[in-house]
């Protein structure tokens, strides 16, 4: 070894620092439940950005409201969108019901109280009653919501007396309110899977689109609304919760030049450069109102026809109720007697018929999630036994609430484009058959009975949140332009 090399001292390691900027964004455009965002085009757009709000009530309904116990502020956010110029990335409609089930509590419950809490103000906390309650239907051994350490106290299951909130109350005054954050990568499945490199579309303009739900009755409670006996379920009326300081708070990663340089230089390759991400679809559909104990069957039609698809969630509600105190229309209801089964490219998934068992149906959940749902078991499981065990009885306003249904049609590779079943010719079919109950009252407890079930036979609404891949090549273009295409395979 030459002495030369023995006594070189210079560097010649390459540059390997990362910054990050954070800038809080102001709307381009806004209405009261409108917002539009315009994101620079100079760095990566990190997934943990926030989209921050306040909420605030009207005049009339002053220190009365709050956003519900379930999903907090998650449950005001109506659809968003990510458009890169004329190109619409990803849209989703009702994306708080996906966000939801996919983000909220598909984590550990610890989770979702000390760290989603913060951001979101749900607090929604459960007691097994170790006593009889006050209402005839608060029996021993069954499953509350815990009126003393919940965001709200729902007072007497039967009356509503004590009601009260016991944190966050919405005031009129915006400023006497807390921040309510919500991580983007919560709302946009592509920000979910990876960091937006946003510098590659700096000759485009970048819009985020963000539509807040106008009726506040869907996400918001109203403790003055509590005669339970006139139907009355502590919900907002429509127009009494508003939002202002709606804002974004970005996180721009700023990554060496040489990393930035050999992204860019990828586009100037044959095909371009390529993300492919996970895109969710909302299809919309109804069951019509049937006869209670009598067969209702149904076949749903989901045009998913040349796409790869990786899962299908399957949400529905019936019409709201004095029961739906807690959850609201952040609901997704359960049926009893319930059965399902998927077709996909003209074959039945479930080979030995259609699944009835509710714990079967919350396996075909983890499969599709990836991980459990993390919900207490009246919330999901509401089979006759269960109902008759009195476990969770409807006045709780947790029987049977929150019970997606959905297919998993991954095949086991850890990558999005490749890792999904293809599509055919064929529309995917959704045969769903239930027998819906009546009302019922328990008639063990003579002169005290209560309800232990509530009716199911009327209309369903459904919303079918389907999981496709999709692509996005960016391309250099001779005169120095890029070029950029979206397409679902």
């Amino acid at each position: 070894m030459s002495l030369n090399r023995l006594t070189d001292y210079s560097v010649d390691d390459q540059e390997s620092v990362m910054d990050i900027r954070t800038e809080r964004l102001d709307p381009i455009v806004s209405s009261d439940y409108r917002y539009v965002f315009r994101l620079d085009t100079m760095a990566y757009v990190d997934r943990n950005s926030m989209l921050t709000f306040k909420c605030h009530s009207s005049a009339a309904a002053n220190n009365n409201c709050r956003v519900n116990c379930w999903n907090g502020g998650l449950g005001a956010i109506k659809s968003i969108e990510l458009q890169v110029g004329d190109y619409t990335i990803q849209k989703i409609e009702d994306v708080n019901l996906w966000a939801t089930t996919n983000h909220l509590y598909a984590v550990p419950p610890a989770v979702q109280e000390k760290k989603f809490s913060h951001y979101l103000h749900n607090a929604l906390k459960y007691e097994v009653k170790e006593a009889a309650g006050a209402a005839d239907c608060e029996v021993v051994g069954s499953i509350n919501p815990d009126n003393a350490r919940s965001g709200i106290n729902y007072g007497r299951s039967d009356t509503g007396v004590g009601f009260a909130i016991n944190s966050f109350a919405l005031g009129q005054n915006a400023s006497d309110n807390e921040t309510i954050g919500i991580p983007l990568g919560m709302l946009i499945p592509m920000l979910n899977d990876r960091d937006l490199p946003a510098f590659l579309f700096n000759q485009y303009k970048v819009h985020l689109t963000i539509e807040f739900e106008q009726a506040s009755s869907k996400f918001a409670n109203n403790i003055t609304q509590n005669n339970y006996g006139a139907g009355q379920s502590l919900r907002a009326t429509d127009g009494e919760v508003l939002f202002s300081n709606v804002e974004l708070l970005v996180d721009y990663l700023v990554l060496p030049s040489r990393i930035q340089n050999g992204v860019i230089e990828e586009t100037k390759k044959q095909g371009g450069y390529v993300l492919d991400f996970l895109n969710v679809s909302t299809i919309k559909k109804s069951i019509p109102a049937s006869t209670a104990n009598v067969d209702n069957e149904v076949e749903h039609r989901l045009n998913l026809i040349n796409q790869e698809c990786h899962y299908i969630q399957f949400h529905k509600q019936l019409p709201d109720n004095t029961n739906d105190k807690v959850l609201l229309n952040q609901k997704c209801d359960g049926i009893s007697l319930e059965t399902i089964q998927f077709n996909v490219n003209g074959i039945d998934v479930y080979t030995a018929g259609p699944i009835t068992n509710p714990v079967e149906q919350y396996n075909n959940v983890t499969y599709a999630l990836g991980r459990d749902l993390q919900v207490v078991k009246p919330l999901y499981v509401k089979d006759p036994a269960t109902c008759a065990s009195l476990l969770s009885n409807p006045q709780q306003g947790l029987q049977g609430r929150f019970k997606p249904l959905m297919l998993d049609l991954r095949n086991g590779e850890p990558n999005r484009r490749g890792g999904g079943r293809l599509i055919g010719e064929y529309p995917v079919r959704v045969i769903y058959k239930r027998k819906p109950s009546a009302a019922a009252d328990t008639t063990w407890f003579a002169a005290n009975n209560f309800s232990v079930i509530e009716a199911e036979n009327g209309t369903l609404n459904c919303d079918y949140f389907v999981g496709t891949t999709r692509v996005m090549k960016v391309m250099s273009m001779p005169n120095g332009s890029m070029n950029v295409m979206v397409s679902d395979i």
